[in-house]
């Protein structure tokens, strides 16, 4: 009898504090918003468009999750232009970037140095019940001067490029709307396309160095230089940086070389060297005092105007040799300031006492990466 008790008592017990602490769902809509009733956009600004509302909430005082809906200005929200979370994903507010505006516009079709309309709302949701805002609110924006049709590959024509203009020479794509492109420029014209062959939009650096879309051309005049363009399609605008004409590729330990690669032409630098891994058995390795082992590191050392720049491994310094197995993207360089033992990599143990050659090929699927070839003994 006792334990029957008992196991009611807990089972009264159990049942009280399920129903104490059940999660209570009910919550409400934003039922006020709040946002600049107009925006002139400057994609180059990095001062956020700040939304926020008010009058919604959980009403046992808990978290509630907020998305806010873009759609253009006669839009209903069905198929909306952008979703994005709030800030924290639970704060009754949103900061979004004056770019993430423009694309957003871009999308509902206001062209650039037009004024159009944009309207946003509020998701609320708790537990998996989603809440819509019956509140609306409108924004007259005004996109800047810009460019539409940004491309996903870029090519660069002209009677100025190291090919006089006889078909394409593909940038490499740095990130979204940014493309680089290591090449030798001589006195004449340039100019990019988005495409090699077929349909393909036009642009330009017009004479107030702003990337124009459109049949115009920009006149170079330089003297058979290797030079590294970056265009840039969210700031609109291009840098070229001069490059020296070749690359060293060192030990880390003493600065030695153990190649210069030369410019070869389609963004590639080739040179050919012997490798023998530092040691203090090897004297003409030219070990330093210091040093009581075998030492294989390396990176490479390239002048970007004027100045020597490390081309190195991405993610600091390589722990092991590596053995064959790795992706290529192990082989990608990246720039950075010099400095002696950061962004080294070490080498493959078979390549110790080998001739070979050494390449850098700034754009090979993608990627800025070097290469070890033709692998020889020496004799």
């Amino acid at each position: 009898m006792k334990k029957i008790l008992l196991i009611c008592t807990l089972v009264f017990a159990i049942a009280s504090c399920q129903e104490q602490y059940e999660l209570n769902t009910d919550f409400i809509a934003p039922t006020e918003l709040s946002s600049p009733s107009s925006i002139q956009l400057d994609v180059k600004s990095s001062v956020p468009v700040v939304l926020s509302w008010s009058g919604g909430g959980a009403v046992d005082g808990g978290i509630v999750q907020y998305e806010v809906m873009f759609d253009k200005g006669d839009g209903d929200f069905s198929k909306p232009l952008l979703t994005v979370k709030s800030d924290q994903g639970a704060e009754p507010t949103l900061s979004i970037t004056q770019a993430t505006i423009n694309t957003i516009a871009r999308n509902a079709g206001i062209h650039p140095d037009e004024t159009g309309e944009l309207k946003w709302t509020v998701n609320t949701s708790r537990a998996g019940v989603v809440k819509r805002s019956d509140k609306v609110a409108t924004i007259s924006v005004t996109r800047g001067d810009g460019i539409d049709n940004i491309p996903a590959e870029l090519y660069l024509y002209g009677s100025g490029t190291e090919n006089g203009g006889q078909g394409g020479l593909m940038f490499r794509r740095v990130e979204e709307g940014v493309f680089q492109i290591y090449t030798k420029l001589s006195t004449g014209d340039i100019l990019f396309k988005s495409a090699a062959t077929g349909n393909a939009f036009s642009y330009y650096i017009d004479s107030n160095s702003k990337l124009k879309e459109g049949d115009g051309k920009l006149t170079v005049n330089m003297s058979t230089q290797i030079s590294r363009l970056t265009v840039d399609f969210n700031t609109m605008s291009m840098t070229i940086d001069e490059i020296g004409s070749s690359v060293r590729c060192i030990w880390g330990a003493t600065f030695n070389d153990i190649a210069v690669l030369n410019y070869v032409g389609n963004g590639k630098f080739v040179g050919e060297g012997n490798i023998i891994f530092v040691d203090p058995s090897r004297p003409s390795t030219n070990p330093p005092s210091w040093l009581s082992w075998t030492e294989e590191r390396y990176y490479f050392i390239a002048k970007v105007n004027g100045t020597d720049i490390c081309w190195g491994r991405t993610d600091g310094v390589s722990p092991e040799r590596p053995v064959g197995s790795e992706p290529a993207s192990f082989y990608a360089l990246c720039e950075f300031p010099w400095s002696q033992w950061d962004h080294l990599w070490k080498m493959k143990g078979s390549l110790d006492y080998k001739h070979a050659t050494i390449t850098i090929d700034t754009n090979d699927e993608g990627l800025m990466l070097h290469t070890f070839t033709n692998v020889t003994s020496i004799n």
